[in-house]
């Protein structure tokens, strides 16, 4: 009885030896991912401090939705009143436009590049759209106007509408995304996307498959009501290990 007692004491004292490692280890580890959080905290920190200074701001939607012209940029809005009927004028020149104008100030004592992508454009000297592609900012240099817009005809913006009423996601919308970064390997990249949309045209009242623009409503105002935009877009960031070989600072948990 006593051989047996002192052998499986000794394998309990070797079981707990043992577990005594596995924890060590594990608080080894706890205490090295908490070490790598913070010293990713402070990089982040340092390159947030050092990132370049540069706003965007959106300005508000232009109401009534502009003409969509093959002239030029769109200048104007269809005469007051003017209705659509489908099928037989749902394309062609029956078309609107979308459009916020946005504009980027570089705040920063260095000089950054600006990428735009998706439905951007500026006005070219004949004031046609053209691909907004990549410009640079100087210090304290405010860009020239750059247009988010797309064109969209009369259908598809009822079909908006419908999808509205619906409660379901408009199919129809204008997409944009800008990116701004320095030239330096271990720094940040900010990117906002944007979206317009929205559904400023309805059925007239009592007259089937005639559409109109959204009028002026007693209560509810002008029909800059119906579209979806945001004045403010929210900025993502990335922070860079090094740009040029493609490492990104870990985002932080829950980001």
């Amino acid at each position: 009885m006593s051989e047996l007692f002192w052998v499986a004491l000794g394998s309990i004292g070797t079981t707990l030896a043992f577990g005594g490692v596995v924890w060590q280890g594990y608080l080894t580890r706890g205490a090295l991912k908490v070490s790598q959080l913070m010293t990713a905290d402070a990089i982040r920190s340092r390159l947030d401090s050092q990132a370049p200074g540069v706003t965007l701001k959106l300005s508000p939607p232009p109401w009534e939705p502009l003409a969509a012209t093959n002239t030029g940029m769109p200048c104007n809005t269809w005469p007051n009143g003017h209705t659509w009927h489908f099928p037989a004028e749902q394309g062609g020149a029956n078309r609107l436009v979308l459009q916020q104008i946005l504009v980027l100030e570089n705040l920063s004592d260095r000089r950054v590049q600006a990428r735009f992508d998706g439905d951007l454009v500026v006005a070219d000297e004949n004031r046609r759209p053209a691909v907004a592609g990549v410009i640079l900012l100087e210090p304290g240099e405010t860009s020239r106007d750059v247009y988010l817009q797309r064109e969209f005809t009369i259908k598809e913006l009822s079909e908006n509408f419908t999808a509205k009423q619906a409660g379901q996601e408009l199919p129809h919308k204008v997409l944009g995304t800008v990116t701004v970064e320095d030239d330096r390997d271990n720094g940040s990249t900010d990117r906002w996307d944007l979206v317009l949309t929205g559904c400023p045209v309805e059925p007239v009242p009592d007259r089937d498959a005639l559409w109109r623009i959204t009028p002026y409503h007693m209560t509810e105002g002008p029909g800059l009501r119906t579209l979806d935009y945001s004045l403010l877009p929210p900025r993502q960031r990335i922070h860079w290990v090094s740009r040029t070989r493609g490492i990104q600072l870990p985002a932080p948990d829950g980001a």
